[in-house]
C-alpha cells in the first residue's frame, strides 16, 4: 500500500463509495451539501478548499487499484498540527484493514513529512469501527470545551475528539521493560464471547493482507479456550513457510498499522492496540513462525477438550497474578512447567 496526492480522475472511484446518505453524512458530515455525490462535487469542492499548502488530499493505492481517499489540514491556530478528514476506503474491501493502513501512512507522512507534532480528528459517535481504527493506530479520546455537532438526517450527530502526539509514540518506544509493565499490568478476566468474533475478523483481515503467502492462522492462547479467564489479549498464530520473504511480511505489517515487537530467524512478533494511555477496546499479539511450528495450537486443543487441565491451568494463572502482576517475563516462565506437561501429554496420545 502507498499513498500519493489526490488526482482528479480519483473522484469517480472515490464518490463510488458513497452507497447511502447516510454514509456520505458521517463521512463529510454537511460539507457536501447533497447525495449522491459526484465526481463534480469532489472536483469543485477541491478548487474550493485543497490548496495544497494548509490542506491536502491523499490517495491510498495497492499498486493498481485505488483503495482509499484522506485529507490533512492544518488547524489555523497551530502549525505543528495535522488534522485528519474525509477518511474513506473502498468498501467492498472492507474487514481487511484498510482503515488503519491508511490512518497510519497518514500519521506517518504528517510527522515525518510535514513536521507535524499532533495529529487530531473528529468522529462521530455513531460510527464505532472508524473509532475502533483510530485507537488500534493509537490516537486516544481527549476533552475538549465544546463538543462539536452537527445536524445531520434530522438528527444532531456528536462528535468525539481524538488525537495522537509524537511524543506518545515515542514514548512507548524509549519506555523502558520495567515501565512497559507497570503501564500494561496482567489482567485476568471471565471468558469473553466477542473474543472468538474479534479473532475471526482479524484472521480474515491477515489472512487477506498476506494472501500471496498462502498463511495458516490460527486464535491461539487464553482467550481460544472458553470457560476459563485470560488477558483480554488475542493471540494470533500465523504459521508462513521458511523461505518467505520475511522482511517484505513485515513491512507489509507495518504499514498496515501493526507495532513490530521482536524476530528471529523464523519468528516475528507484532501487536496492535498499546496507547501510551494504556490498553486500547481491542489488543492483538501476530505471532508468526515457520509452519509446523505450532505448539500453541497443540495446547490449545488439549485444553479445549480436557476441562480439567483446562481448570488446573486457569487456577495456576490465578494463583500467579499476585505475584507477576507487572512481570510478564515472570508470569510467563512461572507457567512454562504446566506448558511443557501438557505438550508432552497430548504428543504422547495420553488422556
Amino acid at each position: 500500500m502507498t499513498i500519493r496526492p489526490y488526482k482528479p480522475s480519483d473522484a469517480a472511484m472515490i464518490t463510488s463509495w458513497l452507497k447511502s446518505e447516510y454514509l456520505m453524512r458521517r463521512w463529510c458530515a454537511n460539507r457536501y451539501e447533497h447525495y449522491p455525490v459526484t465526481p463534480e462535487d469532489m472536483k469543485a469542492y477541491h478548487e474550493r478548499y485543497i490548496d495544497g499548502q494548509h490542506s491536502r488530499a491523499m490517495t491510498m493505492t495497492d499498486g493498481r487499484d485505488i483503495v482509499g481517499y484522506i485529507t490533512l489540514r492544518t488547524p489555523a491556530d497551530d502549525s505543528t498540527e495535522q488534522r485528519l478528514g474525509f477518511v474513506i476506503v473502498d468498501d467492498s474491501r472492507r474487514g481487511r484493514g484498510l482503515g488503519k493502513a491508511l490512518v497510519s501512512m497518514a500519521v506517518e507522512y504528517a510527522f515525518a513529512t510535514l513536521g507535524a507534532t499532533k495529529v487530531s480528528l473528529g468522529v462521530f459517535e455513531n460510527n464505532p469501527s472508524a473509532i475502533h481504527c483510530y485507537e488500534a493506530v493509537g490516537f486516544r479520546r481527549v476533552t475538549v470545551p465544546i463538543t462539536e455537532s452537527y445536524f445531520c438526517m434530522g438528527e444532531t450527530w456528536n462528535c468525539i475528539e481524538m488525537e495522537l502526539t509524537i511524543s506518545d509514540r515515542e514514548r512507548l518506544r524509549d519506555m523502558t521493560l520495567e515501565e512497559l509493565w507497570q503501564l500494561f499490568p496482567i489482567d485476568l478476566t471471565p471468558y469473553q464471547p466477542q473474543w472468538r468474533d474479534w479473532a475471526e475478523e482479524k484472521i480474515d483481515n491477515i489472512s487477506v493482507l498476506l494472501s500471496e503467502y498462502a498463511p495458516i492462522i490460527n486464535h491461539i492462547g487464553s482467550t481460544a479456550i472458553p470457560g476459563i479467564q485470560a488477558k483480554p489479549i488475542i493471540d494470533i498464530l500465523v504459521e508462513i513457510a521458511p523461505d518467505a520473504d520475511w522482511q517484505r511480511i513485515k513491512k507489509e505489517m507495518e504499514t498496515a498499522g501493526y507495532i513490530f515487537m521482536s524476530s528471529s530467524d523464523t519468528r516475528m512478533s507484532f501487536n496492535q492496540g498499546y496507547t501510551p494511555k494504556g490498553y486500547a477496546e481491542r489488543v492483538f499479539h501476530i505471532h508468526f513462525h515457520a509452519v509446523g511450528d505450532n505448539d500453541e495450537i497443540r495446547f490449545r486443543d488439549y485444553l479445549n477438550t480436557h476441562r480439567t487441565a483446562a481448570r488446573k491451568y486457569e487456577s495456576l494463572k490465578l494463583g500467579l497474578l499476585p505475584r507477576y502482576r507487572n512481570d510478564r517475563d515472570g508470569y510467563t516462565e512461572a507457567k512454562s512447567a504446566f506448558v511443557r506437561k501438557v505438550l508432552e501429554i497430548a504428543k504422547s496420545g495420553s488422556k
